[in-house]
């Protein structure tokens, strides 16, 4: 895979500032949003990267002043001027974030951010001949404008997603993200001390708080029409719609999955990142179970497999979180996840959930009651 499309320009580099780690995190936050990343060292080394996403997996509303800014560093690998772009790629899509540290000489120069891969892949036309319907993920998870946000909440964590389409009569009217949650969060908390928790506030909808006119892009436009309206517009996702109706959402890893699928085959079109020292003996194993699935899939399903991607995430002491996306041919795809303490259960309610998801192929899904 290295190699494929050459190294990554020193052009693609910004700016970024670098705190210790205990370093409080109030003087990094407004940093973090100026120039999209920080990047943390511990006892004078590289310990790895604070973006917004960071913040928000912390609970922005649970931070104090005082808590030390390692504490919410994701360590993540390092790119340089010997990384391709392709590697960049699949380094953004392992770790879900939005900027990633880049060395030079061994010391670090800056942030490259994800935003630059976009703009990389619409210069080369890696993707100039796919259509959003080729790489879309269904179903979208949706919420009725009269639910709680308590309620969206539980539904983003239930499905392990960051946004949700919001339903007005069963037509799509909005999106909801968790950032919109936190942000509303903080405005109220700033505004109503007392009034701290969501359980405090249940009269707030999600139609009181979601974005009325998000950014939308059409099932069968151009994928690189996507990726334009994406960088533009500084968003990470976009609503998929068809006759007004929302039927898939198109993500920025969405696309790096793509570009990797296509640059990365092995067997039958399985995609498997993530694998560390200890589960890479097991890499075996998992492409027989996926390639099991496809062949299952394709006996009853008319649009067959095109490709599956898997990402395993091994958290010491807590088990397995594995990710999948399996892509129909002609039908866009299907996303699941699972957690778990053994590997070998965890590949098996994924691919429980991926079977289940091709057989009902709904486009989207209404999360819990309205409350």
């Amino acid at each position: 895979m290295r190699g494929a499309f050459g190294s990554v320009p020193r052009e693609f580099v910004s700016d970024t500032e670098i705190y210790d780690f205990k370093d409080s995190v109030a003087a990094a936050l407004s940093k973090v949003k100026r120039l999209g990343a920080v990047v943390v060292t511990k006892n004078g080394e590289y310990y790895g990267i604070v973006d917004d996403r960071s913040v928000a997996g912390k609970g922005a509303t649970n931070i104090s002043k005082g808590l030390a800014v390692g504490k919410l560093a994701k360590p993540v690998p390092i790119l340089t001027t010997d990384s391709d772009i392709n590697y960049a790629i699949s380094m953004f899509y392992s770790s879900a974030l939005k900027a990633l540290p880049f060395s030079e000489d061994g010391r670090i120069k800056g942030i490259i951010k994800r935003s630059e891969m976009l703009k990389a892949i619409l210069s080369m036309h890696i993707l100039s001949a796919a259509v959003v319907n080729d790489v879309m993920s269904t179903p979208i998870i949706a919420v009725p404008q009269e639910s709680s946000l308590e309620r969206a909440s539980a539904a983003m964590r239930d499905n392990r997603v960051n946004r949700l389409a919001v339903l007005r009569k069963g037509k799509f009217c909005g999106i909801i993200t968790a950032k919109d949650i936190m942000e509303y969060g903080m405005k109220q908390r700033s505004r109503n001390p007392e009034f701290s928790t969501a359980s405090d506030r249940p009269h707030t909808h999600v139609g009181d708080v979601c974005q009325s006119e998000p950014y939308t892009i059409e099932y069968d436009s151009g994928v690189e029409s996507a990726i334009r309206s994406l960088v533009e517009n500084d968003i990470s996702s976009l609503p998929v719609i068809r006759k007004g109706r929302p039927v898939g959402i198109v993500t920025i890893s969405d696309i790096f999955e793509t570009v990797l699928k296509n640059a990365n085959i092995k067997r039958r079109n399985i995609v498997i990142s993530g694998l560390d020292d200890y589960t890479r003996e097991r890499e075996g194993d998992i492409l027989d179970a996926l390639e099991n699935l496809a062949e299952k899939i394709d006996r009853f399903r008319s649009s067959n497999v095109d490709y599956m991607a898997v990402n395993v995430r091994r958290i010491k002491q807590k088990g397995y979180e594995i990710r999948g996306r399996l892509a129909l041919t002609r039908s866009g795809a299907i996303s699941a996840y699972a957690s778990g303490y053994s590997l070998e259960l965890t590949l098996r309610d994924l691919i429980a959930r991926l079977y289940k998801g091709a057989k009902s192929k709904n486009d989207f899904i209404i999360a819990g009651r309205t409350r």
